[in-house]
């Protein structure tokens, strides 16, 4: 008895042995092998912090923090009306600014754009961001009271937005005026699209009324 007793166990050790090494080992996961995938939340609130720092500074005139969020290849586009990405921009020709552009060069001259009536606005950086964006028409001051996230606040006849038909990646957020009256509107757009994974601004549009 004793005997059987021990060739079952010198059976069942070989059967134990030869069944592990006939399993084939899975590899151990490691937080390298692994990609992350931001949610459409977590970029929600991403590119709407960005959009209060940087209409923070704007208004402090701070340049150079601006620069940090710029698309270091594409620079960052300011358009006059809506129609960003337009090759015939309605308001004239697009003012474009590399990351050292926007740090840097703070009292040259830009055309930024002509109205209807074909004044046309030769401003500095510091004199559009404060005659144009932040006030209408560089009289009344603004508060945008409204943020919208990649859609507009209100559609209004004019000047067409294009931001999705030039840049489908791209996403913006809105501040919003209303104003007195449908004419008086004043919107301010920055838009962004991810490079490497990080999303940079590469544009930032001011929609109003034409006059």
């Amino acid at each position: 008895m004793d005997i059987f007793k021990g060739l079952f166990f010198i059976v069942f050790s070989l059967l134990l042995v030869y069944g592990c090494n006939g399993v084939e080992k899975q590899p151990v996961s490691s937080i390298k092998d692994t990609v992350y995938i931001r949610s459409d939340k977590e970029t929600e609130k991403e590119l709407l912090a960005m959009s209060e720092e940087i209409l923070s500074f704007l208004t402090e005139d701070n340049f150079k923090e601006i620069s940090k969020m710029v698309d270091p290849i594409h620079g960052v586009t300011f358009a006059f009306y809506a129609d960003f990405g337009n090759p015939d921009g309605y308001g004239g020709n697009y003012v474009n600014l590399s990351k050292k552009d926007i740090s840097e060069i703070y009292d040259k001259k830009y055309l930024w754009g002509k109205d209807e009536a074909g004044t046309e606005y030769n401003l500095s950086l510091h004199e559009y961001t404060q005659q144009m964006l932040l006030k209408r028409w560089g009289n009344e001051e603004i508060q945008y009271i409204i943020v919208t996230y990649n859609e507009p606040a209100e559609n209004f006849a004019g000047v067409i937005s294009t931001i999705h038909e030039y840049y489908p990646d791209a996403i913006y957020v809105e501040y919003h005026s209303p104003g007195k009256d449908e004419h008086s509107f004043q919107s301010l757009r920055f838009i962004y699209q991810e490079r490497d994974g990080t999303w940079y601004l590469i544009g930032i549009v001011r929609d109003v009324a034409t006059v």
